[in-house]
């Protein structure tokens, strides 16, 4: 996949980060907001398709270049029931990096969205020359993996870049997690550390019919057992500046964030 900056930002930029300090940033910032909106009455015995969109700003309390963050840990509520077992699937290493989408992975579309990215210095201020705006498609991937998909064109030529979304268990009153793990080239690119800022991504209610314990029935990829007011939490883990010019190192800022959403 080729990745080509604007030449003038490229050189006025790499110049900027060799001579900023490095230091470890204690004030990133992480704020993540539900809007989730069921179809029909939500009960135990028939759970009610669900509209779900998570929307991720990370940031820095003075509004500057946050660290990068390699992973992501989103928590769900008991009360939403995961059906990515009765939807198609898609393969991530066979759409990773590719100009065209398999035809196994577009049966396996369950949302999209926008996210941005921001490459620079933690600590410097945004640069809007190495700020670019992404597309993402979310793809029930296989093995319990959520997959989040973004393209852009600039700065970055950015190709079907998968950031996979291993899901896991949960605990107490949440039912199962998601961990995104970004790539190390969408971490990392030309001397600039790439920050992914924001993200608004929303699941699809539209439901298919499958069989589920023997009975058919019509399923979306999230549904809710109930509704109302409902916990959330995000986890999302830095790393340190690293060197001048040079990648972050692991072991940075971990922020958890709890809060509700509604439904």
């Amino acid at each position: 996949m080729r990745r080509l900056f604007v030449l003038f930002a490229v050189g006025a930029l790499v110049c900027a980060v060799a001579a900023t300090t490095a230091f470890a940033l204690t004030n990133n910032t992480v704020n993540y907001t539900v809007k989730a909106k069921k179809k029909g009455k939500a009960t135990a015995a028939k759970p009610a398709p669900l509209s779900y969109e998570g929307i991720l700003d990370v940031s820095t309390s003075d509004g500057k270049q946050p660290n990068v963050a390699p992973t992501t840990k989103l928590y769900f509520p008991k009360q939403l029931v995961q059906m990515a077992k009765y939807f198609p699937h898609c393969d991530g290493s066979k759409l990773d990096g590719q100009s065209t989408v398999p035809a196994s992975c577009k049966k396996a579309v369950v949302g999209s969205g926008t996210a941005t990215a921001s490459g620079g210095a933690p600590g410097q201020p945004i640069n809007p020359a190495t700020t670019e705006a992404l597309t993402v498609t979310a793809y029930n991937g296989k093995t319990n993996q959520l997959l989040l998909v973004v393209n852009g064109s600039s700065p970055l030529q950015i190709s079907n870049r998968v950031i996979t979304g291993k899901l896991g268990p949960g605990s107490g009153k949440f039912g199962y997690t998601v961990t995104f793990t970004v790539p190390a080239d969408l971490q990392f690119q030309l001397g600039l550390q790439v920050a992914l800022t924001h993200f608004d991504v929303k699941l699809s209610p539209k439901t298919h019919t499958a069989k589920v314990k023997g009975k058919k029935q019509k399923v979306s990829y999230l549904m809710a057992k109930k509704c109302g007011t409902l916990p959330t939490q995000t986890t999302v883990n830095f790393d340190q500046d690293g060197s001048p010019g040079g990648p972050g190192t692991p072991g940075g800022q971990t922020v958890t964030i709890q809060g509700n959403m509604k439904c």
